[in-house]
């Protein structure tokens, strides 16, 4: 059974940009969490603030339950015009940061606007999102992964979102909760993209081929290099990708390794930026380098 959401409009802007006055009401079953991991140390963000002069999406705080876990999120709704569909991306915050800081630094309500997609930040119901399995460790359910499952259905019911371009990306434990949704409910999405992430268990095992963006700082404390480099293996093993990745050079620092001739069209794309540590990613800004990956992705059939 699809997992679903309650939402309630808590801002009149929001009740404006519904069309109807409203979201429905839906009940919805609970799901059984597994135990909380370890959250990975806190990263230092690096906020960018938007420009005055960017266009901005309205920001609509809103109020989602899934079975009788109640959450507030941030939905950034651009401008667009009557009857159009747009694509739907959820990004997830790091943990001990806030939903407000992934906003700034991933400057989510201009992205919203220039790309004409409707943008979800949800809160983990900790400090960080319960993720993580030791390789060892047998897979228990996570709340936080059923709840974002559920923020996605209701999201695709309730606003104009195209269920076949449905994006998650996150930064750092909130790249790996994105990993595991690609793992989990690759009937969902179309697409993720990890900053700062790493794998999040070995058993993986998608129903499709799902395509996936990694960005890694080759000076990262929080987690090693090697993880993105053995994260990005995996999935050019599960998405089938065939002969060498073709390389670019991105910026003075940042590398691109591209694998486009992968299973169902998929691909698997991995830059490196060369001494960068544990942020969201700069030159060239990760927000940009990721909805590029996305745009280019075919809507998923």
């Amino acid at each position: 059974m699809r997992a679903a959401a309650t939402l309630v409009v808590l801002s009149t802007l929001a009740l404006a940009a519904c069309g109807d006055g409203g979201i429905r009401s839906t009940t919805l079953p609970a799901s059984t969490a597994g135990p909380s991991p370890t959250a990975a140390p806190s990263p230092t963000p690096a906020h960018v603030a938007p420009s005055p002069t960017v266009p901005q999406a309205a920001v609509l705080p809103v109020r989602v339950t899934v079975g009788d876990d109640e959450r507030v999120i941030d939905l950034l709704v651009p401008t667009l015009p009557p009857g159009k569909k747009a694509p739907l991306l959820i990004l997830l915050h790091a943990a001990g940061e806030s939903v407000f800081a992934m906003e700034r630094e991933t400057n989510a309500a201009a992205l919203a606007e220039r790309a004409g997609a409707i943008v979800a930040l949800p809160p983990a119901r900790g400090r960080g999102w319960n993720v993580m399995v030791a390789a060892s460790d047998p897979i228990t359910p996570s709340t936080d992964i059923a709840y974002v499952a559920g923020l996605i259905d209701r999201l695709t019911d309730e606003y104009p979102v195209d269920p076949r371009r449905v994006f998650v990306a996150g930064f750092s434990m909130g790249a790996v909760a994105s990993g595991r949704i690609a793992c989990e409910f690759a009937d969902r999405v179309t697409a993720v993209a990890l900053n700062a992430g790493a794998p999040w268990s070995n058993e993986c095992d998608p129903v499709r081929p799902v395509p996936i963006l990694v960005m890694h700082g080759t000076a990262d404390r929080t987690f090693d290099i090697s993880l993105a480099d053995a994260l990005v293996a995996r999935w050019r093993e599960l998405d089938g990708c065939r002969g060498a990745p073709v390389v670019s050079t991105l910026s003075d620092i940042a590398t691109s390794e591209v694998n486009a001739d992968c299973t169902a069209g998929t691909s698997v794309q991995y830059v490196r930026y060369l001494g960068s540590g544990h942020r969201w990613l700069q030159d060239p800004n990760a927000t940009d380098v990721m909805w590029s990956f996305f745009a280019g992705i075919p809507a998923r059939p």
